[in-house]
């Protein structure tokens, strides 16, 4: 039955790359119009802004103010470059040197090129609005600001100010009724590589963000491959940044395409706080909040507790997904389906460029959108550690082992190990592991420890038939394939892996046993 569900799955693969060559000329023109439409509507609410802060074309004050720049995210004075009668004079930021000009809705600075080298890094919205109104970053003052508990993380990243590059597009990229599958972590990869590129690699300009994203695997998203968007590499690179100002920009680009990220303190408590993370197969924020805190509270009765939330919506529709696994009649459908869908997908709901995002495997499919989300919430949830002086266990079940894997990704580079301990339950991740010599993977658990104080335990069960079926043919759905580290040992001599087969019977086993299966640590 197997060889079935995984020849259905292949074909579905062949399907989804033949729907690119075979979406009629028609549709395309269609979705090209609708693409020029949006640009005009864009330019045209960005005129309307303009005129209202007329003000802002004669600004030939702006280089006797201190104000921030969006080029290097600090507070600088500004030296006049080039001065106009007619549109915003040009300066340059005395901090990086770069050009920038006026923001049209407040005193900060915002980008310029009149070379080639920063054209790439400067667009419609970021040569109008300074990084903050574009949407880029939350509060410049902020970036840099520590917490004093991971629950505070809204001090980094929500929005006061207006953000006028989202009020004009929200509803800009759809055609016929279909919704354009843009994750932010495409959107926001040039924030995300220029950030990476000047902080980390001392580059700038278009240098800057070229060798950001080439670090992260980005460059890849330009030529149609997986890259940082499809999941793994992250902002791994990033770890001298996590903390800090870059690591900020790192998250803010993030934490607006996590629907539902939330950290919650469940408990008060001393250190080290335990961190509870939840994948799919789950029922609600709330209950599962209280599941958590009822076994914690036996293991850990004295310690601080945290749960981290995340695209919950998605999560469920993937549960919705996996109960059709209750038999093997049950999954061979449930999972054809799942497959099968992805084709019908491609043809029908391609919106502008959706050509490029099917070839990253971004479909409207709960599975492949919730794997990039996880990788996503891992990095947000590094950088909120990271400026922190708290001590951390990590507890994560199915995705949300998802999640910690590109948690502890990111942070393995930083000087402190945050993490004293991590127990995986029924991890919906590789167990890829890369030695030297080795071609890269996208999932490499070498090394990993570099972020961990203590041991890594990873418990898995042969009877998790949602992981036998629903991840192999998930997994297909991005044009990847592995073996999930809930279903298999991972091979390195940094995790202790302990079969709890015996006392988890499925998916959904390990929570109502967690005092049961963490005991088999001891």
């Amino acid at each position: 039955m197997f060889d079935k569900i995984k020849n259905s799955a292949n074909k579905a693969k062949e399907k989804m790359r033949e729907a690119v060559d075979g979406v009629d000329s028609d549709f395309i023109d269609r979705a090209k119009a609708r693409v020029s439409e949006s640009y005009e509507e864009s330019s045209s609410f960005l005129k309307e802004k303009a005129d209202q802060f007329s003000d802002s074309y004669i600004d030939s004050g702006l280089d006797g103010i201190k104000s921030f720049c969006s080029w290097c995210f600090e507070e600088h004075e500004a030296e006049l470059k080039e001065k106009s009668s007619f549109s915003r004079n040009i300066y340059a930021c005395k901090g990086c040197g770069k050009e920038i000009v006026k923001c049209r809705a407040c005193v900060n600075k915002a980008k310029y090129s009149s070379s080639s080298e920063g054209e790439e890094s400067v667009n419609l919205w970021s040569g109008n609005f300074c990084a903050v109104h574009e949407g880029t970053i939350a509060s410049f003052e902020r970036l840099n600001w520590q917490l004093k508990s991971i629950a505070e993380y809204g001090i980094i990243v929500d929005r006061e100010e207006r953000n006028y590059k989202k009020i004009a597009t929200t509803a800009a990229y759809t055609v016929g009724g279909a919704a354009m599958i843009a994750p932010v972590a495409l959107a926001a990869a040039p924030a995300v590589g220029g950030a990476i590129g000047t902080s980390i690699l001392g580059y700038s300009g278009a240098a800057a963000t070229n060798a950001g994203l080439a670090t992260l695997g980005g460059g890849a998203v330009a030529a149609g491959g997986a890259g940082m968007a499809g999941g793994v590499a992250v902002v791994t690179a990033a770890g001298s940044a996590l903390g800090g100002r870059y690591g900020a920009v790192v998250s803010n680009s993030y934490f607006g395409d996590i629907d539902g990220f939330e950290i919650i303190r469940i408990k008060p408590g001393k250190s080290p706080a335990i961190v509870c993370i939840d994948g799919f197969m789950t029922q609600g924020s709330k209950e599962t909040r209280k599941v958590w805190l009822e076994k914690i509270e036996k293991l850990y009765p004295e310690n601080e507790v945290y749960h981290v939330g995340w695209e919950s919506k998605r999560l469920k529709d993937i549960a919705k997904t996996g109960a059709g696994l209750a038999s093997k009649e049950g999954a061979k459908s449930t999972l054809v389906g799942f497959a099968a869908s992805a084709s019908k997908k491609a043809a029908t709901k391609i919106a502008p460029l959706g050509i490029a995002f099917q070839a990253l495997g971004l479909l409207d499919h709960p599975w492949a959108i919730a794997g990039i989300k996880a990788y996503q919430t891992g990095a947000l949830l590094a950088d909120m550690m990271a400026r922190t002086e708290e001590e951390y266990v990590l507890i994560g079940h199915s995705l949300g082992a998802r999640v910690i894997y590109s948690c502890l990704s990111t942070l393995k580079t930083k000087d402190r190990k945050f993490v004293k301990e991590v127990h995986l339950l029924g991890g919906a991740v590789n167990n890829t592991v890369s030695g030297e010599g080795e071609a890269e993977k996208k999932v490499n658990w070498s090394g990993i420890d570099g972020a961990v104080e203590g041991p890594i335990y990873n418990y898995y069960s042969d009877k998790d038939d949602v992981l036998r079926y629903l991840y192999t043919v998930g997994e297909a759905v991005k044009f990847e394939s592995g073996s999930p580290i809930g279903r298999n040992p991972i091979n390195v001599d940094c995790v202790v892996n302990i079969d709890v087969s015996d006392i988890v019977s499925g998916h959904t086993a390990y929570k109502p046993n967690l005092t049961d299966v963490i005991n088999r640590s001891q």
